[in-house]
């Protein structure tokens, strides 16, 4: 066996071939080198362990209406997302300096009055 291309398990002190060690994550910065057997116990050993996420949730989606007045572009963005996590500009222009928030539209159905009282 070639001394290049081996290493030894730093957990259980066997020397193996390189084609057979696994890194295995100790901690966020360091990874062990193991062997094959070791490796697949530590994996079952930390099977039962449910790995939580760190980052809190994000709160619903509220989206708000823009117009862009330099292509007469209607879009719409998360109000929640919009300078925090990206920068609000047009998709169309890729310009943001004549953005405009779009006023709601009155519904497109006209209000009719109802039938009761009416001849026919």
């Amino acid at each position: 066996m070639d001394i290049r291309k081996t290493r030894t398990c730093e957990r259980c002190k066997a020397v193996v071939p390189l084609d057979q060690v696994r890194l295995y994550p100790k901690d966020q910065n360091k990874n062990l080198l193991v062997c094959e057997p070791c490796c697949g116990e530590l994996k079952k050993a930390t099977a039962g362990e449910i790995v939580t996420s760190k980052t809190k949730n994000l709160s619903a989606p509220s989206f708000l209406g823009y117009f862009c007045n330099r292509c007469n572009y209607n879009f719409r963005a998360d109000k929640n997302k919009a300078g925090v996590t990206c920068n609000l500009s047009c998709p169309y222009c890729g310009k943001n300096d004549r953005l405009e928030i779009r006023k709601a539209k009155p519904s497109a159905t006209p209000k009719v009055p109802p039938l009761s009282g009416r001849k026919m």
